[in-house]
């Protein structure tokens, strides 16, 4: 039997969550409690690099550095910790990683 290799968890934006600019604050629609709720900055950033596809949080910062966010020495923690209230909130979701066969 194979050994197996299991990728990192990703996360994608949670079905039918909307994500708006409002009076220059950015708001978050989530569809699972209802309810609309206000995001500071890094919490958007997150959402708007979701929605292009599922990625793991790795990636998520990996892309915040090279948008400028490169200087932030707790990128990692605070990527992490996003995604956590993120999902708390029902605006993103973890999906499945793909289990694929060690080369």
């Amino acid at each position: 039997m194979p050994a197996l290799h299991c990728e990192p968890a990703s996360f994608a934006v949670s079905p039918g969550v909307r994500i708006e600019d409002l009076a220059g604050a950015w708001v978050a629609f989530s569809p699972r409690s209802g309810e609309t709720l206000i995001l500071n900055d890094e919490s958007a950033a997150i959402l708007e690099i979701l929605a292009e596809e599922a990625r793991g949080a790795e990636d998520v910062c990996a892309v915040l550095r090279s948008d400028g966010g490169a200087g932030q020495p707790d990128l990692n923690i605070l990527v992490r910790g996003g995604l956590a209230r993120l999902a708390e909130a029902g605006l993103v979701q973890e999906v499945s990683p793909a289990l694929e066969p060690l080369a």
